[in-house]
């Protein structure tokens, strides 16, 4: 019998996932890889012990899988910004989530040779990735696996750049458009990248991948 769509689907991610979870262990990264969301999830709850501090970067990928959810529910103290936040209040959630000894994102790309690449406009998701939290997990979808580091570039500026301000209602002109232009907007998105070609030597990073479409 032949193998249904979903099916096929499955096991291209599978494999996808697989690979980049091996070059990313490579490079010294906790890397492990999911059927679905719901495993990924029970994973990160696994290895957060219970009544611990949780800060959080910006992320689709964090809000559909309900993960800070399931950690307030248990007692966890999760940091986080909001949209409905005043400025200082938001500012001051970005600054206190970095020095969390748990930091949890998602990647704009991570590359089939074992990279993290992933572009702000602020810069205090990236920077909670790379140093002040005692433990950093990255929980990706198969949609954001790319070859490599052009690959996640063009990712980042004419897939999740585009969408994500359309998300948070920014006016720029890849909104419209579909795609990066390279503008030079005040309210420009793109203004930091970071490449994690290895594990940071001082923070313990782990990558877990979902063999299934997750956030932008």
């Amino acid at each position: 019998m032949a193998e249904s769509f979903d099916d096929i689907r499955f096991s291209y991610n599978q494999s996808r996932c697989a690979s980049a979870a091996k070059a990313l262990a490579g490079r010294g990264f906790d890397a492990r890889w999911f059927r679905a969301a719901g495993e990924a999830v029970g994973a990160v709850l696994e290895v957060i012990p219970t009544g611990s501090r949780v800060g959080a970067g910006g992320s689709v990928t964090l809000r559909e899988t309900g993960i800070l959810e399931r950690l307030q529910a248990r007692g966890d103290n999760v940091v986080r910004h909001t949209t409905d936040m005043e400025f200082a209040e938001s500012l001051s959630a970005r600054r206190e989530s970095i020095t969390c000894p748990y930091f949890l994102s998602s990647s704009n790309a991570v590359t089939m040779e074992g990279e993290l690449v992933n572009t702000d406009g602020i810069g205090n998701r990236v920077a909670g990735m790379i140093f002040g939290p005692d433990t950093v997990i990255v929980l990706a979808g198969a949609n954001k696996i790319v070859a490599d580091r052009a690959e996640a570039l063009s990712r980042i500026r004419n897939v999740a750049a585009p969408a994500n301000a359309r998300r948070l209602g920014i006016d720029v002109p890849c909104v419209e458009r579909g795609r990066c232009v390279d503008c030079k907007s005040p309210m420009n998105i793109c203004r930091v990248t970071t490449i994690i070609s290895l594990k940071p030597i001082l923070t313990g990073m782990m990558v877990f991948l979902v063999a299934e479409p997750l956030g932008l």
